[in-house]
């Protein structure tokens, strides 16, 4: 209670800053080393400390400001209690000095720092300048400040604190005493939460508190951050949780994962349209979904493995996609086949089940059905399954058979229309679908159209591929000509057309 009345008013993360090297959660070898060096009086001239954000890098280089200058030690803690360790607390302090590496960056504010090192402390025995995201500074403000670490005076400590510490120079880091912060365990960011919960009089669920540890992914602040957003709805319960995080439900992911592995392509495309409807992150969706695949691999199911590893592929994926959910559907298909029992339901268009998947467009007078060969003619390579489709309809068995093989080249038929006419099949492809279009002109793609298009068609003349749109036409001949004799202020002298042969 001591802490909520000396910091009233201010956010739950800076009350609940630590204080002391033993209130830092984990980190446990570098608080140690550092308590140790200050009960010895072995300090170093020059700390570099890194990771992620949230992990206690400030924290801890405040807490070693206090415990260098503090007049009554204890074990290398901080008292907290004498002159020098109240004025560092209260930010009254001219010994300990705090720079935003992002916003003083620049060589003018570092030969500022080199001229203000050289004056000694007043009341205190050290000087300590804290530079946070020191990796910010420019190139000729780490040779400024690079000098004063080659010989620093006595009275002075550098704490520098980076997220990414592979931007320090390397000069810089040589002269420097490295400390890694690692991630905290998401199982004592939960038990600090319920810690804070308690003592801040909000009620906290346990299944709340460990959705907010995960959803930090290895930061206390963050998970103090949304703890204190979530407390001003009162009950911090599981529910609000995934529904103010946008967190994937854990029956909703294992529903998910059951489909993928049953391959059930209903089910699984039922899931991406109700989080597509509710406006979800389908990206945040794949990383628990392959966490959720890892834990049953864990649990000893093999059959996740080759899951897992392709879902964690089609997460990247999904940054470069045109359409997240489009492409994630498309995948889904690729990894279970057609929905079984039925075409999927193309809602957003309004199309009937059997209307999904464009319709060969037979031409007068040939027939669509290849024309009886003679007997002595070998008959074409097909399997009696293919065989059976494609007197049916060979176009919708023959996009069924890429949707296995190879589900893009399918999306990029899906919204054409075929006509065969006397041996010609003939693709066309809508005006809105350039791109499907050029990328069925790519030789790879084309040559496997043509294989499918044998199998499914018999003996081909040739496969012609048409886009409906038009293309971008430049200027003719004449108008090229016209626009050169402008530019040069010339003109145009036409000649006869039996010029040159008199």
């Amino acid at each position: 209670m001591e802490r909520l009345k000396r910091a009233e008013g201010l956010s739950i993360y800076r009350r609940w800053r630590p204080q002391r090297f033993s209130e830092v959660v984990d980190q446990r070898l570098v608080v140690e080393t550092l308590r140790r060096a200050v009960a010895q009086g072995k300090l170093a001239h020059a700390y570099l400390f890194s990771g992620q954000r949230g992990v206690g890098k400030t924290s801890v280089a405040r807490i070693l400001a206090r415990a260098a200058n503090c007049l009554a030690p204890q074990d290398g803690e901080p008292c907290n209690e004498c002159e020098n360790c109240r004025r560092i607390l209260s930010g009254r302090s001219l010994n300990v000095v705090e720079i935003d590496g992002a916003s003083n960056r620049g060589i003018d504010q570092i030969r500022k720092l080199r001229e203000e090192v050289s004056y000694v402390p007043a009341g205190a025995r050290y000087k300590v300048y804290i530079i946070d995201e020191v990796h910010m500074l420019t190139g000729e403000a780490f040779n400024a400040l690079l000098k004063t670490l080659e010989e620093p005076p006595p009275h002075v400590i550098f704490i520098f604190a980076t997220t990414e510490p592979h931007k320090v120079p390397p000069t810089v880091l040589s002269r420097c005493q490295a400390f890694e912060f690692s991630p905290i365990p998401e199982r004592l960011i939960q038990e600090k939460v319920l810690e804070i919960a308690q003592e801040e009089g909000i009620e906290l669920e346990e299944e709340a508190a460990e959705l907010i540890a995960r959803r930090a992914g290895g930061s206390l602040r963050d998970a103090e951050v949304l703890l204190e957003q979530l407390a001003h709805g009162g009950r911090v319960t599981a529910d609000q949780v995934v529904e103010l995080l946008g967190l994937p439900n854990l029956a909703e992911v294992d529903g998910f994962l059951s489909a993928l592995i049953e391959k059930d392509a209903k089910a699984a495309l039922e899931t991406v349209e109700d989080l597509a409807s509710r406006g979800r992150d389908l990206g945040l969706f794949l990383e628990e979904a392959a966490a959720r695949a890892r834990d049953r691999i864990i649990d000893g199911d093999t059959r996740f493995i080759p899951l897992a590893r392709r879902l964690l592929e089609l997460r990247a994926e999904l940054t470069r996609a045109i359409s997240q959910r489009l492409h994630l559907e498309v995948e889904i298909l690729s990894l279970c086949g057609p929905p079984k029992g039925s075409a999927m339901k193309a809602k957003e268009t309004g199309r009937k089940p059997q209307e999904t998947a464009p319709q060969l467009v037979k031409a007068e007078p040939t027939p669509l059905e290849p024309k009886p060969v003679q007997a002595e003619k070998p008959a074409s390579p097909k399997t009696e399954g293919e065989a059976a489709q494609s007197k049916e309809d060979p176009w919708n068995a023959m996009l069924a058979a890429m949707l296995e093989e190879r589900a893009s080249v399918a999306a990029f038929l899906a919204p054409a229309k075929a006509e065969l006419t006397d041996g010609v099949l003939t693709i066309r492809l809508p005006e809105e679908c350039r791109f499907h279009y050029e990328s069925l002109l790519e030789p790879d793609v084309r040559a496997y159209v043509e294989e499918m298009a044998q199998r499914f068609f018999g003996a081909l003349l040739a496969l012609d591929i048409r886009w409906e749109g038009k293309e971008d036409e430049g200027p003719s001949l004449e108008e090229r000509a016209q626009l050169v004799a402008k530019t040069l202020e010339g003109k145009i002298i036409k000649e006869e057309t039996d010029a040159g042969t008199r």
